[in-house]
């Protein structure tokens, strides 16, 4: 192997102390790859560094990211591959990377497992009425709540990627019903009983139980779950939502909620993050999460392992784990 790349790690330091430990990345980075050159980046622009540092980010082929900092394209001439650690990648300028042929990888799948748990705490937290059973012990009165079985619900995923497949892997010994939603049919969808494409939406949720929206952002889901598609759902649906606020309309989910139609609503995303304090959601019936449906510990274990693997393979050209077609 010829001279080794210059990698800059480029994200927020941490989100408090107590997650510190989580989001080491050049400590985590210089640990498991001693020889190369790692420039952190985190919670800095080129203006912060010093000169021999400057020197430094004129060499980076390869950079970390959480967000796309907007210095980054013209600050790193040399910049060979992107690798954010988010799913989606809405926030990235794809066509200025295939004009300079920066290929990128995504972290897709990495949270997969924890966001699935918390989709299954939310089904059985709102299924087995717990909040309900907790406001009586408040109130110290003794009255029986009685939840609902799962057994044999309906439930639809609405893109079935690694979150939504591991929602039907998690939910699978309750023996309920699955139908994947995705862009095409004829895709194998281990895990799901039916499968239907994106255009069949309406018809697959019409005697759903449940639906988890797990989508990315682009331009066929903004603003895909509507007025008429919560229409769609059945009368007492539970709605969830772990992939991108931007798929939501929010005003309709409120009236539906406020109707009577839906059942419930859960969402760990919204289309303004943070939520303003003002922000109707507040008062309505959601049931709201910051962003948190992740758990740090493993889901930055497994982001950097996906990238120590990918690190291997730069140097040959190989194509990428998780790599996005631009």
């Amino acid at each position: 192997m010829g001279k080794l790349p210059t990698i800059a790690v480029c994200y927020i330091a941490a989100v408090d102390d107590s997650q510190l430990a989580e989001r080491r990345g050049p400590t985590r980075m210089t640990d498991a790859l001693p020889e190369y050159n790692i420039v952190d980046m985190r919670d800095r622009t080129p203006e912060d560094l010093s000169p021999s540092e400057l020197e430094q980010l004129q060499d980076v082929e390869v950079a970390f990211i959480l967000y796309m900092p907007d210095w980054l394209l013209a600050a790193c001439p040399k910049l060979k591959w992107i690798h954010s650690f988010m799913t989606g990648h809405d926030h990235i300028p794809l066509p200025q990377l295939k004009e300079r042929n920066i290929r990128l990888t995504n972290g897709a799948g990495t949270a997969a497992i924890e966001i699935a748990e918390f989709v299954v705490a939310r089904v059985l937290e709102h299924w087995k009425s717990f909040p309900q059973i907790a406001a009586l012990q408040v109130e110290h009165k003794w009255r029986p709540v009685f939840g609902r079985a799962l057994s044999d619900a309906h439930i639809v995923l609405v893109g079935y990627g690694p979150i939504n497949q591991q929602v039907a892997r998690l939910l699978a010994p309750f023996n309920m019903r699955f139908t994947a939603v995705r862009r095409s049919a004829t895709t194998p969808s281990p895990g799901a009983d039916k499968v239907v494409a994106f255009a069949d939406l309406n018809t697959a949720m019409h005697d759903a139980d449940i639906v988890v929206a797990a989508v990315p952002s682009n331009d066929d889901t903004t603003g895909m779950f509507n007025k008429e598609k919560f229409a769609a759902m059945q009368q007492g649906c539970l709605f969830i939502n772990v992939g991108r606020g931007t798929a939501v309309v929010e005003a309709d989910l409120i009236a539906s909620l406020e109707s009577g139609h839906l059942g419930g609503a859960v969402i760990d995303v919204a289309s303004e993050e943070p939520l303003p304090p003002d922000n109707a959601l507040w008062n309505s019936p959601v049931r709201i999460s910051a962003h948190c449906s992740a758990t740090l510990p493993n889901t930055m274990r497994r982001v950097h392992e996906l990238f120590f693997r990918n690190i291997a393979k730069f140097a040959t050209g190989e194509r990428f784990e998780n790599e996005v077609d631009l």
